[in-house]
């Protein structure tokens, strides 16, 4: 069994990282679990435990639906939590991307269910975890955050390939291991 999911890497520019470690700072004195830059990503499905044949029927299925669409560019445009401020759970960066990604998403995630591959059922809200917390002391901090526009401020970035990674749980915490890789199209000049 291998727990995998299906995501587009983030290139962490230097404004991201300084981005991501003035948040850091700023919540310094919070209890966040902060996500490793290696490890930010895009996550387009997440497919929990597979057996291997699943496995790579889910990689199969990515590399057949993906050479259909072109390559395209995203770029970052809030921070935000889920939950709400009073509660937050996870700290994330949003991303603005063309209707292409969430057509790509949809097709995928339905043939993913046709075949009993896939199982969720949420609205897909592309974004970046950055952090994790089960509260917040310093709640006036995270709003200042959130309400700031440094997002914006990022450079966009290019998505040529989506990965299927298999993620494996150590007691420093989770490391992903790409298993397979889909390139998009170049596009048309």
């Amino acid at each position: 069994m291998k727990r995998i999911f299906i995501a587009i890497d983030i290139k962490k520019s230097k404004p991201f990282i300084r981005l991501v470690e003035s948040y850091k700072q700023l919540l310094r004195n919070e209890k966040i679990r902060w996500v490793q830059a290696d490890n930010i990503h895009l996550t387009l499905a997440f497919l929990g435990n597979k057996e291997e044949e699943k496995v790579k029927r889910v990689g199969d299925i990515m590399c057949e639906l993906v050479k259909n669409f072109e390559a395209f560019e995203i770029s970052f445009n809030v921070t935000g939590v889920f939950r709400d401020i009073r509660k937050p759970r996870v700290i994330w960066l949003g991303i603005k991307a063309p209707q292409l990604l969430y057509e790509m998403q949809e097709m995928i995630c339905d043939r993913l269910k046709k075949e009993g591959l896939y199982e969720e059922d949420k609205p897909f809200k592309p974004h970046l975890t950055i952090g994790r917390m089960k509260y917040i002391v310093e709640r006036k901090v995270l709003s200042a955050i959130i309400e700031s526009a440094e997002a914006y401020k990022l450079p966009p970035q290019p998505v040529n390939e989506l990965i299927l990674y298999e993620s494996i749980t150590k007691p420093e915490g989770p490391v992903y291991y790409p298993l397979k890789k889909a390139r998009l199209k170049k596009p048309a000049q």
